[in-house]
């Protein structure tokens, strides 16, 4: 109907005016002028219907997706992290606006219009018609041109929102944790710089939406004089009539003002693309109970493909050190092993515990009896001690984060880290010192406190570098510990190059890099464990 409007406005308008100008009388006109203000009345009742229809729409869209998308997050658990889960809800949702309500109303308008306009004016003028035919796929290859850069930036924009929301989340979940150890300013720091590569990626964004709107405005006014200059010679030489001419002119725009549109709604709606799958992308998971072998339980997906079997899996996982990515690695260990993370210092041990930890990006897989990672099930004792130490006594360090703590089971603990102090010495931490602890002591301390979790529910120890600062008496000493932890159905995950903690384990993950073809010292495809137990394979790339 607006289609027809814009046709009946341009042919009765033209001839309206060119029969004024040739001075016909004004009764002559009349119906004319009646007719065209008719297709004006039609064309603006059936904008305002589209424009009320379209965003009703685009909202029952919106709500349809949230409602599966809730629906299979309360059934199945969401496959993505807390922040992108709420980004593509959320924000990603909201811009699905442009992409329902205006991208697609006016592809179909442009579908639907620009054939019977062109049609209407080779009717009227068959050369008219031509040169429209021409001009016309000119806007459509611009459109290709710039949607594919579009398109790119708009994806770096919105994985830049996406690390964003989660670099916020993670800051806001572990803000105690942050500011006991004074670590929240760097959080901080690391939000802002998150923030202004956001800001640079959405400015991206604006400065191609608006330099394609140019070219495509200077394509259509082009295509538009065209035609009009022909139109002009042919009215001078007497080739066509004047209101046929002045019909022409009328409708000449309107043919290519639909694809002008459409490609100013597509950049609009670029983030709802990007949205679009994000969201679908959720609903559209497998569940872990579609995956063979599997039954129930979740799987918590850092990066690729999600790994699924009893103890801890990790697949292909990646960590980023500075601007590059560190070589895959991948391991499995279950309830009783110990597995040691060996390799020469720099190779990315303790980026692989970190990224276990959820404290450094990373990409790839890591489950836990098919299970996400959850932070209550871990337990981790980190290499440097005073960093990993609060001021206050051996008792209060011991039982951080947990609200009463036996001191039965703290001094087990103790003599299982092999170190014996007073539950009540002081521990110092900002003099670099304490009353009485010296600072192998305060390794120990650290390593008890994880061994404690351990003993009250978590699954898993993490320990980067535990003997780093002991004699080879208390190496031992932990080593019995970890290996009794072990034992007793934990599993252990140790970053170390002893000798003596490689010897003690049961499986050995030696990490390392090829360069040019040569291979590290300590580094092999078939090592196997000192107790002639065949080491985990790892993947190494230049």
């Amino acid at each position: 109907m607006q289609t027809g409007a814009i046709v009946a406005f341009a042919w009765f308008a033209g001839h309206a005016i060119g029969a004024v100008v040739q001075g016909a009388p004004p009764a002559s006109i009349l119906p004319d002028v009646g007719l065209a203000a008719v297709a004006v009345v039609v064309r603006a009742a059936c904008a305002w219907l589209s424009g009320s229809l379209a965003p009703a729409a685009a909202a029952r869209v919106q709500s349809q997706l949230r409602t599966a998308a809730l629906a299979r997050i309360g059934a199945h658990g969401s496959p993505a992290g807390a922040a992108d889960t709420a980004t593509a809800l959320g924000r990603g949702l909201a811009a699905l606006d442009g992409w329902f309500g205006q991208f697609l109303p006016q592809l179909v308008r442009t579908i639907v219009a620009t054939p019977i306009i062109v049609l209407a004016l080779w009717s009227q003028d068959a050369f008219s018609g031509i040169a429209v035919l021409v001009c016309l796929p000119l806007i459509p290859v611009f459109m290709v041109l710039i949607g594919l850069a579009t398109e790119h930036v708009q994806r770096e924009q919105w994985a830049a929102t996406g690390r964003l929301a989660r670099s916020w989340l993670d800051t806001l979940e572990g803000l105690a944790t942050l500011r006991l150890f004074g670590r929240d300013r760097r959080a901080g720091a690391r939000v802002d710089a998150l923030s202004d590569e956001h800001r640079a990626r959405t400015m991206a964004v604006l400065r191609v939406s608006f330099v394609s709107s140019m070219v495509l405005e200077l394509a259509g006014a082009l295509s538009v004089a065209l035609v009009a200059v022909s139109v002009g010679i042919r009215l001078v030489e007497g080739d066509i009539a004047l209101g046929l001419a002045l019909s022409v002119l009328i409708l000449v725009p309107d043919a290519f003002l639909p694809v002008r549109q459409v490609g100013a709604a597509y950049h609009a709606s670029t983030e709802g693309i990007e949205a679009s799958r994000a969201v679908l992308d959720l609903i559209d998971a497998p569940t872990l109970a579609e995956r063979p072998g599997v039954a129930t339980g979740s799987v918590l997906e850092v990066g690729a493909e999600l790994v699924v079997d009893a103890g801890l899996v990790v697949d292909a996982l990646e960590v980023r050190r500075g601007e590059r990515w560190l070589p895959p690695v991948s391991l499995s260990a279950r309830p009783g092993e110990l597995v040691v993370l060996a390799g020469p210092s720099g190779v990315g041990k303790s980026s692989v515990i970190a990224a276990l930890l959820g404290l450094a990006p990373a990409r790839g897989t890591a489950s836990l009896d098919g299970a996400a990672l959850e932070p209550e099930r871990l337990a981790w004792a980190p290499q440097g001690a005073w960093d990993a130490v609060v001021t206050g006594t051996v008792r209060e360090n011991l039982a951080l984060g947990r609200a009463s703590a036996d001191d039965a089971g703290l001094r087990a603990a103790l003599a299982r880290a092999g170190v014996d102090v007073d539950l009540d010495a002081r521990i110092e931490p900002a003099t670099g010192g304490s009353l009485g602890l010296s600072g192998g002591q305060a390794q120990r301390v650290v390593l008890a406190r994880a061994l404690h979790r351990v003993a009250t529910g978590a699954a898993v120890l993490l320990a980067d570098e535990p003997t780093s600062a002991l004699d080879d008496e208390a190496e031992r000493q932990v080593i019995a510990g970890l290996r009794a932890a072990a034992a007793e159905g934990a599993i252990v995950v140790v970053a170390s190059h002893r000798p003596a903690v490689v010897g003690a384990a049961d499986r050995v993950v030696r990490l390392g890099a090829v360069l040019d073809g040569t291979a590290p010292h300590g580094t092999a495809p078939d090592d196997t464990a000192p107790d002639g137990t065949a080491a985990d394979s790892i993947g190494v790339r230049a």
